[in-house]
């Protein structure tokens, strides 16, 4: 009986949770695999998620050729924290799967979502090797009416790579993912874009730069973590109110 039970349970429980996952096996080495489990909404870290532009590539091949296809289609921006990928449209959340097909073919840190589509971020793909001196004040004579008498230095806010992984996040919130690393990260621009040039206002040094960089930082952060919180349960709540039509591994809104 009770064999005769559990052999009914697993017939009937893919009728109700409509999940097989049609194209992981692209991903899993051509290996077949169902999704069954009952759908149960995922909880979100919120601690680790930043603001990135991912770039999608074209789905991996059906006929999982050895041949190295890592076209990309388009880019979009998001937030991602490691096990999840949320577009920022707030339309769909995916869960991050390692990249098992052709890794080689694509850029270091590239993984896999919604079973077959590789998708690698734009902060994965960048290093800020070097420091950039970003003017905030420009010189003034010593005596405005005697500028021969000398001027006073220029100010330079030295930008690493926290300052610059911080200009980053506010230059995106700002704009699409027009993000330019051969001509943006060495331009005042786009650290003027970024931060709306309030490191220029007067009497600016060092230390208000700095400051007042990193509380634009955190409010920034803070708006991108209960924007997200709030529409992460929305999809949840409509997943959950699907009934199963939705994976725990792709969760999409107005389906």
């Amino acid at each position: 009986m009770y064999y005769s039970l559990t052999i009914l349970i697993f017939l009937i429980l893919p009728l109700c949770s409509l999940g097989d996952l049609s194209h992981s096996y692209l991903n899993h080495q051509c290996k077949p695999r169902s999704y069954m489990k009952e759908f149960r909404c995922p909880q979100l870290n919120s601690d680790l998620l930043r603001i990135d532009v991912a770039t999608f590539y074209h789905p991996i091949p059906s006929d999982c050729s050895s041949d190295c296809s890592s076209n990309p289609a388009y880019t979009k921006k998001v937030v991602y924290n490691r096990d999840w990928m949320i577009l920022l449209d707030w339309s769909a959340a995916y869960r991050v799967t390692p990249l098992l097909y052709n890794p080689h073919c694509y850029p270091n840190g590239t993984f896999v979502i919604d079973g077959n589509v590789p998708v690698s971020l734009l902060r994965d793909r960048i290093t800020f090797k070097s420091n950039y001196d970003y003017l905030i004040r420009e010189g003034t004579p010593k005596i405005s009416f005697l500028p021969f008498l000398g001027r006073d230095d220029d100010v330079f806010m030295t930008i690493q790579d926290s300052e610059f992984s911080m200009i980053l996040t506010l230059f995106l919130m700002r704009n699409g993912t027009e993000y330019d690393d051969s001509t943006h990260r060495t331009s005042d621009e786009f650290y003027d874009i970024a931060t709306e040039s309030k490191l220029k206002i007067k009497d600016i040094d060092i230390n208000k730069a700095q400051k007042i960089l990193h509380n634009m930082y955190y409010e920034a952060m803070e708006m991108i973590m209960e924007s997200t919180e709030v529409e992460w349960h929305r999809l949840c709540e409509v997943a959950t109110y699907r009934k199963g039509q939705f994976y725990e591994e792709v969760m999409v809104a107005g389906v």
